[in-house]
């Protein structure tokens, strides 16, 4: 069953909304864009000397380079992730840093932000991205991670619809406090259905459509940040980066 909300987001974008018309109207002193700036730069020299991001990543590099082979003997791609995740996961860096939230925000939870980000804060982010909804893309991302959902839609080669269905538990691989505030690095499969219509031959005087349908696991790498200047517990958090990985595991 698909664990996807289909709640109204409104008040939410319309927070981010305000959030990002408030940018443009600052962006004249520099204060924002220098934020920005914060942000990426921060976020850049943590991956670079973090050993736990560095080996997810090129375990993740090789598995995207031997996922036909990983298809072949049968193995689930996504599983093996997992593990490794599971494995690499530092519970004292997350730790800290649920610690350094909680001094701003006492009831911060790290398992119903969790939760938060399963039924919430993904569905309407990857939905966006799905659709190519730039706008809601651009409320909820920080400026690296906008560029990165553009190149993704821009290298899409599927001319068909697709379809977020399914959304799975986020595996937090890593945190950190920035300069600017916390970090979360999580892992999360998702299923999508993928939907392709083509035309036929006529018959009877009318154009026949056949339609072809399969569910895919996509896998996202995702890291995501609080903005300690928004008090909401939800719009607070943005995308910083992301990484797309579709995999060869279909389900007809």
């Amino acid at each position: 069953e698909a664990v996807v909300s289909t709640q109204s987001t409104g008040e939410k974008e319309e927070e981010k909304k305000q959030k990002k018309e408030q940018k443009i109207d600052t962006e004249t002193t520099g204060v924002t864009m220098h934020k920005g700036w914060k942000w990426e730069t921060s976020w850049k020299n943590f991956k670079d000397t973090n050993p736990v991001v560095q080996k997810f990543m090129e375990i993740r590099e090789k598995l995207e380079e031997s996922d036909n082979l990983f298809a072949r003997a049968g193995y689930k791609m996504v599983d093996f992730v997992a593990n490794s995740v599971t494995k690499m996961t530092t519970p004292t860096e997350v730790s800290k840093t649920i610690e350094e939230i909680q001094k701003m925000d006492p009831k911060f939870d790290i398992n119903q932000f969790s939760a938060t980000l399963r039924f919430d804060i993904l569905p309407s982010v990857l939905e966006a991205y799905l659709q190519g909804n730039a706008e809601i893309l651009e409320n909820w991302s920080q400026e690296r991670a906008m560029g990165q959902f553009k190149h993704m839609l821009a290298s899409r080669t599927f001319t068909g619809t697709i379809q977020l269905i399914d959304i799975g538990e986020c595996e937090i691989i890593t945190g950190a406090m920035l300069e600017l505030g916390p970090v979360f690095m999580l892992n999360v499969a998702t299923q999508q259905l993928y939907t392709e219509r083509t035309k036929k031959s006529v018959e009877n005087g009318e154009p026949q459509t056949e339609t072809q349908e399969v569910i895919k696991r996509v896998v996202y790498t995702i890291a995501v940040c609080r903005d300690q200047s928004m008090f909401d517990p939800t719009s607070a958090w943005t995308i910083l980066e992301i990484v797309e990985h579709v995999t060869n595991e279909s389900f007809y």
